[in-house]
């Protein structure tokens, strides 16, 4: 059996480059990645990238979610991160988001079981933060940030906390069942983007991609745009791709935990 050989029978922190390789793809991509993905992405081979997740996931750098996807944990290097020690630098690339797709945006998170704006960007001509406050905290189910973040739970919890909150008929549009709801995650799982069309008002359309995800409620952030519900369908997806970016800009942000001097500006 040659070197490599060997290496790659009993991975591990035999082959720390290759692991390494894994957590820095995973860290990128907030929406999770396969084994088979990750194995494409980074040319390891599949068997290989599966033992090395498997060392991943036991040192919780990252989790293996129930749609077969892993998920790189935000605090692998420490503790939590803290979202509003860091908005002097999320602001400008929400502010940037906003100019350019000309959309409202809004980083959220379910907070005490109800869904909360962080930090938002506005322009004119573009919904507003007010526009849409009325019912927000239990508007999870029909907001595309809020699905987000529902689909990021574990299916157990999602049902329990539905069952808790229910699901309120914003409009006629809005979703009815949890059958029908956990559906529409699924399809919307397989791209990344959730959207809704008129459920939480009947004149404004909404896209939501993850931006981070733990096997907490607490570790999740999802940001959104919100538009009109009219928009040309060309400029629909050109504020979707948008978004995208702005996301891959928010990762090295928000994905890391708080060094200890940022710790100490919380506390001073």
């Amino acid at each position: 059996m040659s070197a490599s050989d060997s290496t790659d029978a009993a991975p591990g922190l035999r082959s720390p480059d290759r692991a390494l390789r894994l957590v820095e793809h995973l860290s990128r991509s907030p929406q999770g990645l396969t084994a088979k993905q990750l194995a494409r992405r980074t040319g390891i081979p599949v068997k290989t990238v599966y033992h090395h997740l498997k060392t991943i996931i036991d040192r919780q750098w990252a989790w293996r979610g129930e749609d077969g996807r892993h998920y790189f944990l935000p605090n692998a290097l420490g503790s939590a991160t803290d979202v509003t020690a860091r908005l002097d630098r999320v602001q400008p690339v929400l502010q940037r988001l906003a100019v350019d797709s000309r959309c409202g945006v809004f980083l959220t998170s379910l907070r005490d079981e109800q869904l909360t704006v962080i930090t938002h960007s506005e322009i004119g001509g573009a919904p507003r933060l007010d526009d849409i406050a009325e019912g927000l905290p239990e508007a999870a189910h029909a907001t595309a940030a809020g699905r987000a973040l529902l689909a990021a739970m574990p299916s157990h919890h999602r049902h329990r906390y539905l069952k808790a909150s229910g699901l309120r008929p914003f409009t006629r549009q809005t979703v009815r069942s949890e059958d029908e709801l956990d559906e529409e995650l699924r399809t919307a799982a397989e791209t990344g983007l959730y959207t809704e069309f008129g459920q939480c008002r009947s004149d404004i359309a909404c896209s939501g991609v993850i931006v981070r995800s733990g096997p907490r409620t607490s570790d999740n952030l999802a940001l959104a745009t919100a538009m009109p519900i009219d928009l040309p369908d060309d400029r629909r997806r050109a504020a979707d791709r948008l978004l995208r970016l702005a996301v891959a800009d928010l990762v090295p942000i928000l994905g890391p935990a708080l060094t200890p001097n940022e710790q100490s500006r919380i506390g001073d």
